[in-house]
């Protein structure tokens, strides 16, 4: 979309799945209209994301940057990128929001990026720590290692590992907050905040994904809740 044409909001349709609410709309349409959220935990389009791979990936950093402007009052916001993804991208989240830390989220097999062995995902962090409690007075550095087989088979070209966003959703909420993605896709986060009983707010613009999301995210509440070492052990 060029810089001077007007974008015109998306109808939106709403579901409601036990604790959890989806929007099938433009996040930068809705997102400071949805109501009290706590902390915003996503996947954005990265800044490296091939052109036409899924909706916004012609435009990674103007879509964050308008994201951010309609950014409602929360207390943490966790972003998600690549390890080749450049920070700089991150540029325009608030100054209400200083920036906290970086945690890794590894994978047991690199990937070859040209000249760079990687492949690790960072979740950059900014707002507030989680409350203070048994095991949870120092935030760790890094995720739990996950194999491939983790992220779902779902047909969405950019899923995540189910596992570390199940860890994640449980290291950067406390228990009685709201956790929103903008950046849905294939329900990841939803699914994460569906185990330990978050309430969720889940918005994603393409039909297809919103569809497999709110399938997901059914699915994981008609299977109840998980304890916290559920979330953290192995298979």
């Amino acid at each position: 979309m060029s810089g001077g044409e007007a974008r015109k909001p998306l109808p939106v349709e709403r579901v409601t799945i036990a604790n959890a609410t989806l929007l099938r709309a433009d996040c930068r349409d809705v997102l400071d209209h949805i109501g009290p959220v706590d902390v915003i935990l996503t996947d954005p389009v990265w800044p490296n994301c091939p052109t036409g791979l899924i909706p916004g990936s012609e435009d990674p950093y103007g879509l964050w940057r308008d994201t951010m402007n309609v950014l409602p009052r929360i207390r943490r916001l966790i972003t998600v990128l690549r390890c080749d993804c450049d920070p700089r991208f991150l540029a325009t989240v608030p100054d209400r929001l200083p920036f906290f830390r970086s945690i890794q989220l590894p994978f047991v097999m690199p990937l070859y990026i040209g000249r760079g062995l990687g492949g690790d995902e960072l979740a950059h962090w900014f707002g507030a720590p989680v409350a203070r409690g048994k095991g949870r007075n120092l935030v760790p550095g890094r995720g739990p290692l996950v194999q491939p087989v983790h992220r779902p088979p779902n047909g969405h070209p950019c899923s995540r590992a189910q596992r570390h966003f199940d860890w994640l959703v449980d290291w950067t909420s406390d228990p009685g907050e709201t956790v929103c993605d903008p950046f849905l896709g294939s329900g990841t986060t939803g699914v994460a905040c569906a185990a330990i009983g978050r309430r969720f707010i889940g918005i994603e613009i393409d039909p297809r994904y919103f569809d497999i999301a709110c399938q997901r995210i059914e699915q994981a509440h008609s299977q109840g809740t998980l304890t916290l070492d559920q979330v953290t052990g192995d298979d």
